[in-house]
């Protein structure tokens, strides 16, 4: 066994020399925590890791964390008597009294009684003699102090200085977040689709399908624009066939028809469905005249639904010819008293008010999928500090339509000449346009002018005189001839791009408005 007394120096030295060492051990951990930060921070300027925020904490973090495993190290790392002994031999210069004294007691070591005796004396004796605190003073080590300042030195002007790579954290963290945002969209798209009662199983299938798979490529691709923007694009592709150009007219005639209803109180509910985009409601509205309402009213009335179904016949004559003639059908049975025919065409016209409301809240809802998809496409896109790629015949035919649109207007004022208004027209503003000066024509009266020049055949100077400059502003192409081409490139454009459903007369209109008298 060994000696308490021997032990219980073992123990109070040991403690102490744990926390000398603790205070030692940490001050070198903090210098290896702070290479690890600077470290961290160095590569933070060769790639984008971490913003300053995050990386100034991770470096205090690491600092911390080296520190604390220092700390720690000291007093969890095992240690036995024996090895304690020659620790405290070495640092307190007992010439290994203690480790003999140890082996003794423990029998590694034989000796006769009367040395061991002495031996066990004479440690006890110098262990007195010692001051431990004072043989072993707490304190930091001065080249771990000096190594900690120039590495906090260093890192501190490394997080302070500007980072080129900040500005692609940024713009990464944008792109996370419109993605992120776009997929909430698309979801929410997904559940207003599958609510959609309009849609034929086929349409939602194909609808729920491309809004699936957009959602997944840009969750696989988060942090990629380029990524995202293409299966948004390929989305807008595969939607874009789905598109059934007539809606628009079908749908532009119908508001049409209400508005042409809405004079009378007869039809004042049917107009009121129809210019809220309740088609159904409208249908059953226009059947209710074919049944119990329809028997309800007087001459007058009946005369008067007449006339109403007339102009709704004439509001929707070129969007819908078959509702129209069934409407006009109505309308002349209704005056010539065949309540019967009048029924039978007021039923046959509700059904295909109902028909084609039915397919205008389809493209209603492909289009606004579509603009959902473009909406992210564009967002993503400046979140990613470019443009918006065009996605083909979805998004890219767009852009040309308006330059199409522009051009008659280019036109107009780069042959600006004698006769001019006097006033031009700003894209979009609605101000009237400039007159265009049109020259007259000499048709068989007048003279012949000779506008060549002497020389060859061709009228070109037959020497090396210089060409004179033409003199510009004074005449311009004429207005309608340029038009034609004109407006067959815009009704292209039109037809092909993707444009929402309620803007597309708009369009319509505008170009008509630039159509010579």
């Amino acid at each position: 066994m060994v000696d308490q007394s021997l032990r219980a120096y073992l123990r109070r030295w040991g403690v102490w020399l744990r926390l000398v060492q603790s205070l030692a051990w940490s001050a070198w951990g903090l210098a290896a925590g702070l290479t690890l930060a600077l470290t961290l921070a160095l590569a933070a300027r060769l790639q984008p890791l971490l913003l300053p925020a995050p990386l100034s904490a991770a470096s205090l973090s690491l600092a911390a964390v080296g520190t604390g495993l220092g700390l720690l190290a000291a007093w969890l790392r095992p240690r036995s008597r024996h090895r304690l002994a020659r620790t405290l031999d070495r640092s307190l210069v007992l010439a290994e009294r203690l480790t003999t004294a140890l082996e003794i007691e423990t029998g590694r070591l034989i000796a006769p009684p009367a040395m061991a005796r002495a031996q066990h004396a004479d440690t006890l004796s110098a262990a007195a003699r010692i001051d431990v605190r004072t043989a072993l003073p707490l304190r930091l080590p001065h080249r771990a102090l000096l190594a900690s300042a120039a590495l906090a030195a260093a890192l501190a002007a490394t997080l302070l200085l500007p980072n080129p790579q900040d500005a692609i954290l940024r713009q990464q963290q944008a792109v996370q977040a419109a993605v992120e945002e776009q997929i909430e969209a698309l979801e929410a798209a997904q559940e207003e689709i599958a609510a959609t009662e309009a849609l034929t199983e086929e349409e939602r299938a194909a609808l729920l399908q491309a809004l699936e798979e957009a959602i997944q490529a840009l969750e696989e691709g988060r942090a990629d624009p380029e990524d995202a923007i293409a299966a948004l694009s390929e989305a807008e592709q595969t939607l874009s066939a789905l598109q059934d150009p007539a809606a628009a007219e079908l749908a532009a005639g119908l508001e049409q028809a209400a508005e042409s209803l809405a004079d009378s109180d007869l039809t004042e509910a049917l107009a009121e469905a129809l210019a809220g985009g309740d088609y159904q409601t409208a249908a059953q509205e226009l059947a209710a005249f074919a049944g119990d309402q329809g028997e309800a009213l007087t001459p007058e009335e009946m005369l008067e639904l007449a006339d109403e179904l007339a102009q709704a016949a004439q509001a929707v004559a070129e969007s819908n010819p078959d509702l129209a003639e069934q409407l006009s059908q109505a309308a002349q049975a209704i005056r010539d008293g065949d309540i019967a025919a009048a029924r039978e065409a007021i039923a046959q016209a509700a059904a295909q008010m109902g028909a084609a409301g039915e397919l205008v809240e389809q493209q209603e809802a492909i289009e606004d999928t579509l603009a959902a998809l473009q909406e992210g496409r564009e967002e993503i896109a400046a979140a990613g500090g470019g443009q918006s790629p065009n996605p083909g015949s979805a998004g890219g035919q767009q852009s040309g339509s308006g330059q199409t649109a522009g051009q008659p207007g280019g036109g107009q004022q780069s042959g600006s000449g004698p006769g001019e208004s006097g006033h031009n027209e700003d894209a979009g503003s609605g101000a009237p346009y400039d007159e265009i000066y049109v020259p007259e024509r000499i048709k068989d009266e007048g003279v012949a002018v000779d506008v060549g020049g002497a020389g060859n055949d061709d009228g070109l100077p037959g020497d090396d005189t210089p060409l004179p400059v033409p003199i510009g502003g004074t005449a311009s192409t004429p207005y309608q001839d340029v038009y034609a081409e004109y407006a067959a490139e815009a009704q292209a454009a039109l037809e092909g791009s993707y444009i929402p459903l309620g803007m597309k007369q708009y369009v319509r209109d505008y170009f008509t408005s630039l159509e010579p008298e």
